[in-house]
Parts: structure tokens; sequence; C-alpha cells
């Protein structure tokens, strides 16, 4: 089943992208993004003695290219720093003692890793930079600490592209709402102004 999660969000998030988000080159270049993503997740090169997916790469250079168009790169940067960390230590934590783990590691790790990009960004764009960067730099460390434990490992499996598209579906999840929450507001304060003007 790893992977089932991956193809079905990517897809929709596609249709999303290519039907609903307004004609640009902002749009192109991501419709283009997440098919390329898609069609190369299970391809692999082999970069030293490690197999790396190259949607893995893919990810890495898109959002260091979304980040850098950021005016507060560093502290971007420091965020994802924290998204790598807790991602490499969930997936330790689950190795070392998987008992504790009391939840799907999918659903574990969207909720705790959503909830803390959510309080260190604002801007739906500098969360997902924040998340993609985090979450394939932890892949990265994480396969490399197994490999030097003499693991024979894959950088960039199908399940780390569950976690990676369950969290952006997360993402988006919340900030439709705060969008949906903002619009409610206005046009309810609208409605008492109108009333407010009919009264008198």
């Amino acid at each position: 089943m790893s992977g089932l999660l991956f193809y079905w969000f990517s897809w929709i998030l596609w249709i999303v992208v290519t039907f609903f988000m307004e004609k640009s080159k902002n749009r192109t270049i991501l419709a283009c993004w997440i098919l390329l993503s898609i069609l190369s997740s299970d391809i692999y090169v082999v970069i030293g003695s490690y197999p790396v997916s190259i949607a893995l790469l893919l990810m890495l250079t898109g959002s260091i290219l979304l980040l850098l168009q950021s005016p507060h790169l560093i502290y971007h940067l420091s965020a994802s720093f924290t998204i790598m960390i807790g991602y490499a230590a969930i997936l330790l934590w689950e190795i070392s003692s998987p008992i504790l783990i009391i939840l799907p590691r999918v659903i574990l790790i969207s909720f705790i890793l959503g909830l803390v990009v959510i309080l260190l960004a604002k801007g739906l764009y500098s969360q997902l930079g924040i998340c993609l960067l985090g979450l394939s730099c932890g892949e990265i460390v994480h396969g490399l600490m197994l490999s030097s434990y003499g693991f024979n490992v894959s950088i960039g499996e199908m399940q780390f592209f569950d976690n990676v598209l369950f969290l952006l579906v997360i993402i988006v999840f919340v900030n439709g709402l705060h969008k949906g929450k903002y619009k409610l507001s206005s046009v309810l304060n609208n409605n008492k102004q109108s009333m407010r003007w009919q009264n008198e």
C-alpha cells in the first residue's frame, strides 16, 4: 500500500493546480513539477553508494527555489532545519521503540510536523517550502544514518512520499480554512453594515 496516498493526492493536487489556479507562469511550473515528481517517484539514481529517488531531488531543488524568493530566507532555513531534525528524530524513535508509536506513521508525522510548520511560518508558499526542504533533508539524514549502521536503505522510498503529500494536504487544508474564515467574517461585517444603514 506504500505510495497509494502519494499518487492519489498528487493527482488531486495536479488537477487543482491545472484547472483552478489562475493562468500564470507559476501555475505551469508547478503543474510540470508535480507531474515530474509523479513520473520519477520510483526511479533511483546512485550517488556515491546511496540510491536516491529522483523525485526527492526534484522536491529538494523545488523547495530551495521556492524559499529563495522569500525575503526571510535565514529564518525559513532555520525552520526547515527544525523540521529536518523533527522528521529524522520521529523515524529513529519509530525504529528504537515502535511500541510507543500509537498512530500510523503517516498520521503521526503529518500532524506533528504540520502543527510545527503552521506555527513557524505564515503564508502558504513559505509553509510549503519549509515543509518540503525539511522533509527532504530529514529523509537524507535518516537514510545516511541507517546506512552508517549497515542497513541497506534507499533514500526517498514511497513511504516518504506518502508522508510528504499527506502533510502538504494538511497545510493546504488549514490555509483554506483560514481564507474561508476571513471571507466569512468580511461577508458578515458587510451584512451588519448594510443592516445598520437600512435601520437608519
